[in-house]
């Protein structure tokens, strides 16, 4: 099942909210991040690591963040079976166009 998370992109970290427990060990414990790694990609930096059980090493998850820049905004996405799926485009402008109001 993947989680919605609306516009919340991890690039590092763990979203834990729906995390029971390791379903190796069954331990509900921290976990941890392993085997992280960060390519740039034609100007799209993307992260790739793995939940892993702190107790078991088991891989709970694969976790992948994306950033880049089209046209004047900073896209990011994060897709993960533990953390969820989400998105956000914010305006590398100090107004944001699509936020400003119609003139007529």
């Amino acid at each position: 099942m993947r989680l919605e998370r609306g516009n919340t992109c991890l690039e590092n970290g763990s979203y834990l909210m729906n995390y029971l427990c390791c379903a190796s060990c069954h331990q509900r414990d921290f976990v941890l991040i392993s085997n992280k790694a960060t390519e740039d990609d034609d100007g799209e930096e993307i992260v790739t690591y793995d939940h892993v059980c702190k107790n078991c090493d088991h891989v709970v998850a694969r976790h992948e963040y994306t950033f880049s820049v089209v046209d004047e905004y900073q896209e990011y996405t994060m897709l993960c079976m533990l953390c969820g799926k989400a998105e956000d485009s914010i305006s590398v402008l100090p107004d944001d166009p699509r936020q400003s109001a119609p003139l007529f």
